[in-house]
């Protein structure tokens, strides 16, 4: 077993990150878990998101993540943003998407606004869960933001996982609003910095 106080660190995520980074987000989204093999018919689409996470103009980017490292091995991630930047971000990313798939997706509701610090990804391989390390992650992107002059933290949480809400509860998130985002209700959270 790993040291959690000496053998994890986190860095700025680069290019070559944008393979895991996009594993996150596919985690985070439920598309499959961050240890799992990516089926073969998925593979395309795969690729094509992580050409999106190697972009520097997508809400996705590797410039908006935060990496996990143990011994040298990425073990987690966090891609989180200034919501000011999320209209634009979102319009960009989302119109890829719509491009790729010919699927409208940009009629969604609004994640994050001005104002906010959200939170969008993360995801721990399997192996480093319980550890500490997504608090660990949350916690430096939210202090980052603080000393930014952002004073509200936000992100959304599955209505169905009321353990992931318990989760960000503990690290002070309480509830704003529902929201339907991509078919399902979500509840809003928000952290004061």
């Amino acid at each position: 077993m790993f040291d959690f106080e000496t053998d994890i660190i986190l860095r700025d995520a680069r290019p070559d990150d944008a393979s895991f980074i996009a594993r996150a987000v596919w985690a985070g989204m439920d598309v499959l878990d961050l240890g799992e093999t990516i089926p073969d018919k998925q593979m395309p689409m795969y690729e094509y998101f992580t050409g999106i996470c190697r972009r520097d103009d997508t809400l996705y980017s590797y410039l908006r993540t935060r990496i996990a490292e143990c011994d040298g091995e990425t073990v987690g991630a966090l891609v989180s943003y200034d919501g000011g930047e999320y209209a634009q971000l979102r319009e960009r990313t989302f119109g890829l998407f719509e491009n790729a798939t010919g699927r409208k997706i940009s009629h969604n509701a609004m994640e994050s606004q001005a104002g906010e610090y959200y939170l969008d990804s993360m995801a721990v391989m399997p192996d480093f869960r319980g550890a500490g390390i997504g608090k660990m992650l949350m916690r430096d992107r939210m202090n980052w933001a603080s000393r930014s002059g952002i004073s509200t933290a936000t992100l959304l949480v599955d209505k169905e996982k009321p353990r992931l809400q318990q989760y960000y509860e503990s690290l002070g998130f309480i509830f704003k609003e529902e929201v339907l985002f991509f078919g399902s209700w979500y509840n809003k959270l928000k952290c004061a910095l």
